[in-house]
């Protein structure tokens, strides 16, 4: 256990905050010092990776990998904004602002759930316990590969179909950006209600073991999810709003919903059945 761990929660947040500060920096250091003939895709990917291992080295000397929970949130809305404005978007270029403001929105609620959320550094995610307790003598290679840096590539991947709209010529937007947008909108507010009814459970729970079956809960098992994943697809709808020949791309919203599926949600089963 780290000697920090008696540390507050607002000091913790500070923590945090300073170590993606550092993460951030260190990103545009790489941009910056990359050849010229790097593409788009090559630099952001080589600063995200970087931008990891920062925030994996904090992990690592804090004794918390839920240091990382805030990568998935708030690097997307890193890389949009240096795609925006690396581009030469304006504000006239309506669907690359569409979708900064989407993601944006996105991520920042994310965070802001997760601040809510998050008890300090005393509080890690049960599921990086688990692998660590798993992996044992190799916990530092399984926590680098498995909680770090393969979220950073499997969110990038998604992020993917996003770089078309910034590389490709601006085209009015037409039906597809308006399903895009459907889609993404409804994935935020269905997340978010999901999120909102769970946070509210938990604090007037008078039993660990209760399962919170009402609201959005009743009708979907994992609705915070089922949001999760379409936000995903909605932003793909974007890149095919560019120009359709964009559907390969699809890739990523594939692999985000077969995280999910896969992974997140049988982890998720496996925590409630070991409660029963």
């Amino acid at each position: 256990m780290s000697n920090y761990h008696n540390t507050s929660k607002s000091t913790s947040l500070w923590i945090v905050f300073f170590a993606y500060l550092s993460a951030i920096v260190l990103a545009a250091v790489c941009i910056y010092f990359l050849p010229d003939n790097y593409s788009l895709l090559q630099k952001s990917l080589f600063a995200d990776v970087l931008a990891t291992i920062m925030i994996f080295a904090f992990s690592v000397y804090f004794s918390n990998s839920s240091f990382y929970d805030p990568y998935w949130s708030l690097i997307p809305i890193i890389l949009v904004s240096y795609w925006f404005v690396i581009s030469g978007k304006t504000l006239a270029d309506l669907r690359s602002v569409l979708v900064l403001i989407l993601v944006s929105w996105w991520g920042l609620r994310l965070t802001w759930n997760w601040i809510l959320r998050w008890q300090g550094i005393k509080d890690e995610d049960f599921r990086y316990i688990d692998l660590k307790n798993k992996s044992k003598s190799l916990w530092w290679f399984t926590d680098f590969m498995g909680i770090h840096l393969f979220p950073t590539l499997i969110v990038f991947g998604a992020l993917i179909p996003l770089i078309t709209i910034f590389e490709q010529q601006e085209t009015p937007l037409n039906l597809i950006d308006g399903i895009a947008v459907l889609i993404t909108v409804l994935a935020i507010i269905l997340e978010t209600k999901a999120d909102n009814q769970l946070r509210k459970f938990k604090e007037s729970r008078t039993d660990k073991n209760q399962r919170l079956t009402s609201g959005l809960w009743k009708f979907v098992k994992y609705p915070n999810y089922l949001g999760e994943v379409l936000f995903w697809w909605g932003l793909f709808f974007f890149a095919l709003a560019v120009n359709i020949n964009n559907w390969y791309t699809i890739y990523g919203p594939v692999i985000m919903s077969l995280l999910f599926i896969f992974v997140s949600v049988p982890l998720m089963k496996k925590r409630l059945s070991m409660k029963i």
